[in-house]
């Protein structure tokens, strides 16, 4: 019985470590290794700004609902970038 009770004590605690660790991850954030002038809007940042903000929707892709609300975890799991509205082009 205490060999049970060992083995039930240390998934418990492996279980906690791990629902610890998915509450202290940071969102992702797409391409966040690379540092973005967020006042720029020259045809080479804002070809960046654009890259981050398409990744950022795909990722967010799966969490929307069809009503057009998001599921619970979309933020925890995935950056919310909204679209650079500086990097307007002209056609």
């Amino acid at each position: 019985m205490k060999k049970v009770t060992l083995i039930l004590l240390l998934l418990l605690a492996s279980l906690n470590a791990s629902a610890e660790s998915k509450e202290n991850a940071k969102p992702t954030t797409p391409g966040s290794s690379e540092a973005i002038d967020e006042k720029a809007n020259d045809t080479k940042t804002c070809a960046k700004k654009m890259e981050r903000f398409y990744k950022s929707q795909d990722c967010l892709a799966p969490y929307k609902n069809t009503n057009g609300t998001m599921k619970p975890d979309a933020f925890k799991n995935c950056a919310d970038i909204k679209y650079p509205t500086e990097c307007q082009y002209s056609s």
